[in-house]
């Protein structure tokens, strides 16, 4: 082989090897720039999950917050209602119980008696009223003793004292005054109110979530 031929064969060789340098670096460069991208477009979504969770839990606190809000309102304009029904109701009842000559009144005081004795240990009680209260008791002391002994399945023995704070029923106390039971009427609707405030504060943080 001549030397110009020989020349000339070098010359391709590293031209060729030259080229296969090339094409090599070139798909290594092609393949850095896809990974990069990927990293990149991986990046870009793992930020966007990230903002709209952030987004998402945002918005649920604020809308935890106008449910708070509304039902904070409900509750209020409930218990305004409640207060007018039991203010309307209470005005009823004492009108009705005031003349304690009723049939009405009588039954109510009968029933109130039994119930405060029933709920009670013991044989013996001391009943307590006002005045126009404890003379109808005594007038009425037999039908109101045998109530009581049988609805709790034993004899009775019942004492009546006046008590002028009392305005409608009775407060029953144990003979040896260790016990009482407060059935006025008073006492009565507070309990009741009581009950349905407390649903009614229940219902708010229920519908909170």
């Amino acid at each position: 082989m001549s030397i110009t031929n020989f020349v000339t064969h070098i010359e391709k060789e590293t031209k060729s090897e030259i080229e296969e340098i090339q094409r090599k670096s070139e798909n290594e460069a092609n393949q850095i720039v896809e990974e990069s991208k990927k990293k990149v477009q991986a990046i870009i979504e793992e930020q966007k999950h990230k903002m709209a969770q952030e987004k998402l839990t945002r918005e649920r606190s604020e809308l935890a917050i106008l449910r708070m809000k509304q039902n904070t309102e409900l509750v209020k304009t409930k218990f305004e209602w409640l207060d007018r029904a039991f203010d309307e109701a209470q005005k009823k009842l004492f009108e009705l119980l005031e003349n304690t000559n009723s049939p009405t009144y009588k039954k109510f005081l009968n029933d109130i008696v039994v119930e405060g004795i029933v709920s009670m240990k013991g044989s013996k009680f001391i009943i307590q009223s006002n005045q126009k209260t404890n003379d109808l008791l005594r007038k009425n002391s037999t039908t109101i003793t045998k109530s009581a002994s049988k609805a709790k399945g034993e004899n009775i023995d019942l004492k009546f004292e006046q008590n002028p704070d009392i305005h409608i029923g009775v407060i029953i106390q144990s003979d040896d005054k260790r016990q009482y039971y407060n059935n006025t009427l008073e006492a009565r609707l507070t309990a009741t109110r009581e009950s349905f405030g407390g649903n009614v504060y229940t219902l708010l943080f229920e519908r909170v979530d």
